[in-house]
């Protein structure tokens, strides 16, 4: 999988450089750095008070400032989601591209409603994807003043990302490489996510959001419910030899998800998620064909949370589309860990 993934993305990443114009931290890992967003108002109307991205670089940026790559995480991912894609000899070789590894809204290292000070919690107001993406613009015009990238990476709920800026910012990025994405969310994704928002929310623990301690019963439940999702059958049933393994594989994956998670962060983020939709309720096809940046489509061929139909689909509308199966058996988790 890793080696599929780099050999693609380093294809993709090499065309684009000719073509193109103009979780845990360890130890030595690049600086963290901030730019701030002051007060940001949303394509809602509503406004985050105070609102800052957090992001890492690898590289240096090169004279003609044209390989430039932004990366963005998952799902509750962090600037470190790409960590096993970034290093020498690699897709994104810092060697070679000036590598933007951003925190996003909502994921507890940007502003978030677990860590605002004047809107905490359920205080917060709701982004969308769309939201994310016009907060990271800001970031790469403004802070790091570039009027280009050679390409958006992401994977899961970052490759949304990547195709939101692909829609909102054509003028701007030379290529978009969305792994394991969608363009735009379906019911069933949004089933999956409610189904996980009601986890926490029947614990008494999360108190309408406004909680002292995080909802852990309800937390682990929405996390056990996900960890089924994001794998597949064929996979489990190979890697364990009786039941009680995947109990306890279970056990052992949401504690650790209890620890790490901010339960409204979670429910902030999966509704961004049901929000998204580049043809804002459009014409989908045409959203698609107007897509002027190089694509590289990369779903898992046995993903069940964002089945390959979409990728499929946007493919065969795209342009300058280039779609990359990732047949695997570990459903959404082919994207690497």
């Amino acid at each position: 999988m890793r080696k599929l993934l780099n050999a693609a993305l380093g294809a993709c990443l090499a065309v684009a450089m000719t073509a193109g114009a103009a979780n845990a931290d360890a130890p030595g890992a690049a600086p963290h750095q901030r730019f701030d967003l002051g007060d940001f108002r949303l394509e809602s109307g509503q406004v985050i008070e105070k609102g800052f991205l957090t992001y890492v670089t690898h590289g240096t940026l090169n004279e003609q400032r044209n390989n430039a790559i932004l990366v963005l995480p998952s799902l509750m991912g962090t600037h470190h989601r790409h960590d096993f894609l970034i290093g020498p000899g690699k897709a994104l070789d810092p060697g070679k591209y000036f590598i933007i590894a951003a925190d996003t809204l909502g994921n507890g290292r940007a502003i978030s409603p677990s860590n605002s000070e004047t809107q905490p919690g359920p205080k917060f107001p709701q982004f969308s994807i769309r939201d994310m993406v016009d907060a990271q613009h800001r970031l790469v015009a403004e802070g790091l003043e570039l009027d280009r990238l050679l390409a958006v990476v992401g994977l899961s709920m970052g490759g949304m990302q990547a195709y939101q800026w692909a829609a909102s910012f054509p003028d701007e990025i030379a290529a978009v490489i969305p792994i394991v994405s969608m363009a735009r969310t379906s019911p069933w994704v949004t089933a999956i996510w409610e189904s996980q928002r009601q986890a926490i929310m029947a614990d008494a623990a999360w108190a309408g959001g406004a909680y002292t301690e995080q909802p852990e019963k309800g937390l682990r439940a929405a996390a056990a419910s996900l960890e089924t999702w994001v794998r597949h059958w064929d996979w489990m049933d190979k890697e364990f030899t009786d039941n009680r393994q995947v109990v306890g594989w279970l056990n052992e994956r949401t504690a650790d998800a209890a620890k790490n998670w901010d339960a409204n962060d979670f429910i902030y983020q999966t509704r961004a998620e049901d929000l998204h939709d580049i043809a804002k309720g459009g014409d989908y096809a045409e959203a698609l064909a107007r897509i002027q940046a190089r694509a590289l489509l990369m779903p898992g061929s046995q993903d069940l949370l964002h089945p390959p139909a979409d990728s499929r689909f946007a493919a065969r509308h795209i342009p300058r589309a280039t779609l990359v199966e990732i047949d695997s058996d570990q459903g959404h988790m082919a994207s690497g860990s």
